[in-house]
């Protein structure tokens, strides 16, 4: 009779010799063994993930022929993306600084030197930088290159384009008006009527100039944001919550400037 230990040495050998002989098999077939490892391909995307949320607050995912939508789930955080014309100079630095005290990000800001709704209005930059950076708000800083224009009926529609282009995307967003340091033609009031309580009127604020005389001075544009965090923080779901203002100054950290070339 076989003892345990050694019908376990027996069933040990057999087993070394069944794998031996798989893989001298293996090394004389003419095909070799393929293994593939797929990734399963997961029913929802999330773009951010700070909390978990009620399911009232995600929106229903609609499936495509391929793929499924992203869904967007901010719970409170906001990513803030800025853009418009050389105003930017002075409120980048605002910006960021109520971004960071109230736990939102602001993902980048977009300058165009000399841009004008025109210019934004028939080129698909504003498009690609919202598909590109993903924000869920946006400021538009926008018209101080319009001052003195006289063709409102072209202005409009450049506003209604870009304003289009905006909701098309799903964004909510807010326009700053351009601080005029003269009396403009009529781009302030156009711009107030097709924006309604989107926009912030920053013709109406004194505020001191650079050396330019044109552009506000760095301290002007940190009190010319305060007043429009107010406005912005009142408009409750379709705003952003900006209601914590820190004097503090910041490092402006993991967010671009992109400066984008002027069109000749």
């Amino acid at each position: 009779m076989i003892k345990p230990s050694k019908n376990n040495f027996l069933l040990i050998g057999i087993g070394f010799f069944i794998l031996f002989s798989f893989f001298f098999i293996l090394s004389n077939s003419e095909e070799p063994l393929t293994i593939e490892l797929k990734k399963a391909t997961p029913i929802f995307k999330y773009e951010e993930k700070d909390s978990v949320l009620p399911p009232e607050k995600i929106k229903q995912c609609k499936k495509t022929n391929s793929s499924i939508d992203t869904i967007k789930i901010t719970s409170g955080k906001e990513r803030v993306l800025l853009i418009g014309d050389s105003q930017l100079e002075g409120l980048r630095s605002p910006v960021y600084d109520y971004c960071e005290s109230n736990n939102h990000e602001l993902i980048a800001s977009a300058l165009w030197y000399g841009s004008s709704t025109k210019n934004w209005s028939e080129s698909d930059t504003l498009s690609y930088y919202i598909k590109k950076y993903k924000p869920t708000y946006l400021f538009i800083a926008l018209g101080l290159n319009e001052l003195f224009v006289n063709d409102m009926d072209n202005r409009s529609q450049y506003i209604k384009n870009i304003i289009s282009k905006v909701k098309k995307l799903g964004i909510r967003y807010y326009w700053i008006g351009p601080a005029a340091w003269k009396q403009d033609k009529g781009i302030c009031n156009l711009l107030a009527q097709l924006n309604g309580s989107f926009f912030y009127p920053s013709q109406k604020l004194k505020l001191d100039r650079a050396k330019d005389k044109r552009h506000p001075s760095r301290g002007a544009a940190r009190i010319w944001f305060d007043s429009v965090a107010v406005q912005v923080t009142k408009l409750n779901n379709d705003g952003l919550n900006l209601s914590i203002k820190k004097d503090t100054i910041r490092k402006i950290n993991n967010s671009p400037l992109l400066i984008i070339n002027q069109e000749k």
